[in-house]
């Protein structure tokens, strides 16, 4: 015959393993929640606080890197380092129009370094068409590749690297209408005086650009010397020739400088030259 425990000490036995259960549920809780929030990085009990994805999604706020939403949304701090991962650079940049010795990462994340050699050149001439032999190589202008723009505008010749300035092809007065040429050009005067100026509708050095549409303009001074610099003469048709540019000395007085040598000087404004514009 079975012997029955009292009900009191029956519903104490009860009590005793709920509570063992209760306690062995908050226990797994507590686990299972440090596998949720990662790691501490410190001692402190809140992991949510001071855990190592707080740490860092911290750090990569401060630096300024990722976003707190993302799709899917993964929370946050999730978002944060998802975020910052799969960043790509996706600049245009390459070595060639990088200062030579400095480094950068290209859209493949890679380290790079630049090779455009601006102030490293210590064979270069004075005079790009004088001397020999004069090349590219000793000038160190073969290492930027001057483009022919596919933009389908009407007179473009090649694109400066450097400046990213576009260069159009010498003007022409071809009986009386004003064309872009790669074979030949007219002298035309800063100012509407010239004979070529008149017999285009006496316009002036900076309308014959203007009035050519597409953004094309007189150059600067500084622009026609930067081309130059930037190995005009070996990219551009007819080079050696003294340009106009919109930059003036005086009233009556204008600058006018060679793609062939880099020579600059301030001429009188009645006077002629070719003419070629840049956008």
């Amino acid at each position: 015959m079975k012997r029955l425990l009292p009900k009191n000490r029956l519903n104490k036995t009860y009590k005793l393993v709920a509570k063992s259960l209760v306690l062995t549920v908050f226990i797994s809780l507590a686990m299972y929640a440090s596998y949720v929030y990662g790691e501490q990085s410190s001692g402190a009990p809140e992991s949510n606080s001071t855990s190592y994805i707080q740490s860092l999604y911290s750090n990569l706020q401060t630096s300024g890197y990722g976003s707190d939403t993302a799709a899917p949304d993964w929370g946050t701090y999730w978002n944060r380092v998802k975020t910052a991962a799969q960043f790509t650079p996706s600049g245009t940049a390459t070595a060639s129009n990088v200062n030579k010795g400095k480094t950068f990462y290209g859209p493949d994340r890679t380290l790079q370094t630049g090779t455009d050699a601006p102030g490293y050149c210590p064979t270069q001439q004075y005079q790009d068409n004088y001397g020999a032999p004069v090349t590219q190589t000793a000038n160190c202008t073969n290492i930027y590749t001057w483009t022919t723009p596919a933009d389908g505008i009407t007179g473009t010749n090649k694109q400066d690297p450097q400046s990213g300035l576009i260069w159009s092809n010498p003007l022409l007065n071809s009986a009386g209408t004003v064309t872009f040429s790669t074979t030949a050009n007219s002298p035309f005067s800063w100012d509407a005086s010239a004979a070529n100026n008149v017999a285009v509708g006496g316009k002036t050095a900076t309308q014959l650009c203007s009035e050519r549409g597409n953004g094309w303009r007189l150059p600067t001074q500084k622009e026609l010397m930067i081309a130059y610099i930037g190995g005009s003469n070996f990219n551009l048709v007819q080079p050696g020739q003294y340009y106009w540019s919109v930059t003036e000395n005086s009233g009556s007085v204008s600058w006018a400088t060679a793609l062939s040598n880099g020579y600059t000087y301030a001429d009188a404004k009645v006077n002629s030259h070719p003419v070629r514009c840049v956008r």
